[in-house]
């Protein structure tokens, strides 16, 4: 009886406790500070010499708001020899219509705004071709539902360190569901399959399809300090809000890009070159 009277004790302490609780997000006022964001980087796609960056200013932690544009940042990216301008398109958007990205060069951008000068570089890695692309019916379990997944096979060079991220797209449309195991899935490292052929691997096993759909998958060939950054990335966005299974704390994840006017007002994001092989196919 007396553990009986503990129990319901504890339960009632637990109901009062979860019940007192009060919005108070008017009552809170956060120090900001105005931050540089990059989205984008080179991408060597079927020779195409299209390029595009996007810079935005981050806002207040409590602002539902979209993030605002950056029209008057000056942007030029070069592989040492040549120097490319990106033209502002508008909303933040730079592009350069004449970059053709070779495999081995490392590509550095430099950005000027507010005064203050940003500089970053990665390495374009060549990615290797797809062997073959198809897409399977899978019958429902207890973590998906019935569908169409995309499928490909693809053979990892010998000897060479290589980085993979996927990415999928429905309908022309880049999908990805916010999943803990993202940094195990939509990127990969080949150290425990160098040189080998993959066969059946699936780009995101959160994304399915139906009949009539359009289904296109990209592989790429990031550098390891990308992979590195997205590994971060997906970590902090993966864990969906469920704070008992342990959510890593919010941190800004370091960019490649430095402030060498200013270093204590660091840039997010990150600016990346990578080679890119993709295919797609009607679900029929």
């Amino acid at each position: 009886m007396k553990n009986l009277k503990n129990i319901l004790f504890s339960v009632i302490a637990i109901t009062v406790f979860l019940s007192c609780e009060e919005d108070v997000t008017n009552d809170v006022t956060l120090n900001s500070i105005e931050r540089l964001v990059i989205e984008g980087g080179i991408e060597r796609n079927s020779n195409s010499t299209f390029q595009a960056i996007r810079l935005t200013k981050t806002l207040p932690f409590l602002t539902n708001t979209p993030n605002q544009g950056v029209l008057d940042a000056v942007v030029t990216v070069s592989d040492g020899v040549t120097t490319w301008n990106f033209t502002h398109s508008g909303n933040g958007n730079y592009s350069n219509n004449n970059l053709l990205p070779e495999i081995g060069k490392t590509y550095t951008i430099t950005i000027i705004w507010n005064n203050e000068t940003y500089v970053g570089s990665d390495t374009l890695n060549q990615v290797p071709l797809f062997d073959n692309f198809y897409y399977e019916l899978e019958e429902e379990t207890l973590f998906t539902d019935e569908g169409f997944f995309i499928k490909f096979d693809s053979t990892d060079p010998i000897g060479v360190e290589n980085y993979y991220y996927y990415r999928v797209f429905k309908n022309n449309v880049y999908t990805i569901v916010p999943d803990p195991g993202n940094n195990q899935t939509l990127i990969v490292s080949d150290e425990f399959f160098d040189g080998q052929q993959r066969i059946g691997v699936n780009p995101n096993e959160e994304v399915s399809f139906k009949i009539g759909d359009l289904a296109k998958a990209q592989q790429l060939g990031i550098s390891k300090r990308y992979y590195q950054f997205l590994f971060e990335l997906f970590t902090q966005t993966g864990n969906q809000g469920i704070s008992f299974v342990g959510n890593p704390p919010p941190a800004s994840i370091r960019s490649n890009i430095i402030n060498i006017t200013n270093p204590k007002n660091r840039i997010l994001g990150y600016f990346y070159a990578v080679d890119i092989e993709e295919d797609s196919v009607v679900i029929q």
